[in-house]
C-alpha cells in the first residue's frame, strides 16, 4: 500500500531518515550479490512501486543513489542528483545531505567545478548540523571526504587520522571500512601514496568483513591503482587480476576501467599482446571522460581499430 496513516509515516520517516545517511553504500543489503544489472533493475522497480517522495520511496531512492556512486555510474548519478534538488519538494535533511554529497563528487568529475563547490558547501554545512544532532563518527568521515575534495587536504588527512586512532578498537566493519579507504584517498591526494598503502590494506580487510562484493572490489582496485603510480607494476597488474576476478559480469563501469588499467600496465611492461587482450574488454561507453582519453591513447599506441569512437 502507498499510502500510510500519517503518524506511522511520520515515525517511519525519521527512521529512514537516520538509515539513509548513517547507511550510504549499504545497497547490497537490498539487493544482496546481485549483479550490476540485476541491481539496478531492482531498485528501480521498488522505486517505482512506491509515490515519489512517501517514506518508502525516499529509503529505495537513497540506496540507489549509493548503488549509482559506488558503481561508478557518474552521469546518471550527476542528472539524479540534479533533479531532485530541483525538485519542488522539501526532502529529508539526510537525504538533502545524500544529493549535496553525491552531486558535489559527480559534478567535479565532469569538470563543472562552481557547482561542484556549491553542492560541497552545502554537503558540509548539512552533515555539520546532523552532527550535532545525531553525534556519529560517520558524519565527521562525511565533512573531512568533503574537506579532502573541496577544503584543506591537510586537515582531512588530520581528521581522518584522529578518527583511525580513536576507533582502532572499535569492531565496526562498515566504519572501519570508511576511515581507513577514506584515510588512504586523503593520503593519496597529498601524493603522499607510499604512505597510503598500508591504510589500502586495511580497507581490503574491513570491506571483506563488512562482506559487500563492490566494496571490496573497489577496495582491491585502490590499491592497484597505488601499485601502479608508484611504479610497482607487477604488483599492480597482479591486483587489478584479483580484482577483476570478483566481477559477475562486464557491465560494471569499474570493470571496463580496471581492465583499462591492466592495458595500460601491460603496454609499459611491453606486454603488447596482453595490453591489446585488456583494451579489447573494455567498453569505452562505460568510461568517464579522464579514462576516455587514456583508452583512445592506448588505442592508437597498440594500433587498435578505434574507428568506433
Amino acid at each position: 500500500m502507498k499510502k500510510r496513516n500519517g503518524i506511522l509515516a511520520s515515525l517511519l520517516l525519521l527512521c529512514t531518515q537516520l538509515l539513509a545517511a548513517d547507511n550510504m553504500h549499504n545497497f547490497e543489503d537490498v539487493c544482496y550479490e546481485l549483479p550490476v544489472p540485476k541491481c539496478s533493475a531492482k531498485l528501480l522497480k521498488e522505486q517505482s512501486e512506491y509515490d515519489p517522495f512517501t517514506t518508502d520511496w525516499y529509503f529505495i531512492t537513497a540506496h540507489y543513489l549509493d548503488f549509482l556512486y559506488e558503481t561508478t555510474n557518474l552521469l546518471p548519478l550527476k542528472n539524479l542528483t540534479e533533479q531532485y534538488i530541483n525538485a519542488d519538494q522539501r526532502h529529508p535533511i539526510t537525504f538533502q545531505t545524500q544529493l549535496y554529497f553525491y552531486a558535489s563528487k559527480a559534478f567535479s568529475v565532469y569538470d563543472e567545478k562552481e557547482k561542484a563547490q556549491q553542492y560541497a558547501k552545502k554537503a558540509i554545512s548539512l552533515v555539520s548540523a546532523t552532527s550535532d544532532s545525531f553525534p556519529n563518527p560517520l558524519r565527521t568521515v562525511e565533512i573531512a571526504n568533503l574537506e579532502m575534495v573541496f577544503g584543506d587536504r591537510d586537515k582531512a588527512v588530520k581528521m581522518f587520522s584522529r578518527l583511525a586512532q580513536k576507533y582502532k578498537k572499535s569492531k565496526d566493519a562498515k566504519l572501519q571500512h570508511e576511515i581507513y579507504a577514506n584515510l588512504a584517498n586523503a593520503l593519496y591526494s597529498q601524493n603522499q601514496l607510499l604512505e597510503s598503502i598500508p591504510h589500502r590494506k586495511s580497507a581490503i580487510f574491513w570491506a571483506k568483513q563488512l562482506g559487500f562484493t563492490e566494496n571490496i572490489i573497489m577496495a582491491i582496485g585502490n590499491l592497484a591503482r597505488t601499485y601502479q603510480l608508484v611504479g610497482q607494476l607487477q604488483l599492480a597488474n597482479e591486483t587489478y587480476q584479483n580484482a577483476i576476478s570478483l566481477f559477475k559480469t562486464g557491465e560494471s563501469p569499474n570493470y571496463s576501467i580496471f581492465q583499462l588499467r591492466l592495458a595500460e600496465i601491460n603496454a609499459a611492461l611491453s606486454l603488447q599482446n596482453e595490453a591489446k587482450a585488456h583494451l579489447a574488454e573494455v567498453k569505452f561507453t562505460k568510461l568517464l571522460p579522464g579514462h576516455l582519453t587514456l583508452y583512445k591513447q592506448l588505442a592508437q599506441k597498440l594500433d587498435l581499430e578505434a574507428s568506433s569512437l
